[in-house]
């Protein structure tokens, strides 16, 4: 009891401080798509599945902003080596931190920003019987990690539509710190070593795969030359808090677009 009154109290006081500076906080969602880059497609970006982004942005100074988010996502790829048929997908979660500078152009805004985060790993082997849980069957009888670390790093552009509402476009690349999003990473496979459920996954890729696990003695795989690699391209609505919601003294402190020309006069909600 006394541990969770002590987290109301954090919270409560926690929401109060932010509250406060309402104005230097916004807050983005919206849609996108992923290509990912590894041992399965060989090194080339494809495979377009979905995505779907939250972010809050965090401004320190007119150029200067803190830039954290979720997202959930699928991978997929389609092996490009005919014979090994290791196609995989993946439906993953992740989240990050970034510091992002911006160049304020007007009513548009260029930013780049990097940083770090970690993403869950699910890969599922497609095979003629359906999909396998890639984790469980450890195909390179290695263990496969359900949590890996990344570094987000990507460019973008702001667009002003109110002083309220912004469209952000925005292009990333998560760099892996493993080989094994695709639960693909040694170059020679062991048969010997293998479980019988990752014998029943090979044997299920093709009457050619299930020969070769009760007649050679070794499985060629991926390579460990490389991490993997996948890609974001975002479409989001930003969101910022104005003073009539929050009481903030100035919720547009920082430099803006001269707005002398003729247009509808947006009023904050």
């Amino acid at each position: 009891m006394r541990r969770l009154s002590a987290f109301v109290l954090i919270f409560l006081l926690c929401s109060l401080s932010l509250a406060s500076y309402a104005q230097d906080w916004s807050f983005a969602l919206g849609p996108g798509v992923t290509q990912y880059l590894g041992d399965v497609n060989q090194q080339r970006l494809g495979g377009n599945r979905w995505a779907i982004n939250a972010e809050g942005w965090y401004r320190l100074t007119d150029n200067i902003q803190i830039k954290s988010g979720v997202s959930l996502y699928q991978l997929y790829a389609e092996d490009a080596n005919a014979e090994r048929l290791r196609s995989f997908r993946s439906n993953n979660f992740e989240f990050y931190s970034t510091a992002m500078y911006s160049f304020k152009r007007g009513f548009f805004t260029p930013f780049a920003y990097a940083g770090l985060g970690a993403t869950t790993s699910n890969p599922q082997g497609d095979s003629r019987l359906g999909y396998f849980n890639l984790k469980e069957v450890e195909p390179e009888a290695e263990n496969v990690p359900g949590l890996i670390g990344m570094i987000p790093f990507g460019v973008g552009l702001d667009y002003e539509i109110t002083p309220v509402l912004s469209l952000v476009v925005d292009l990333a690349l998560r760099y892996a710190l493993s080989d094994r999003l695709d639960a693909m990473r040694r170059e020679i496979i062991v048969v010997d070593e293998l479980s019988p459920l990752a014998r029943e996954y090979y044997a299920a890729l093709s009457e050619e795969q299930a020969r070769a696990i009760n007649e050679e003695p070794s499985l060629r795989g991926g390579s460990s030359a490389d991490n993997d690699l996948y890609g974001m391209l975002t479409i989001k609505v930003r969101f910022t808090p104005t003073s009539s919601l929050f009481g903030c003294v100035d919720p547009y402190k920082y430099s803006r677009p001269d707005r002398r020309r003729k247009q509808k006069n947006y009023k904050p909600l």
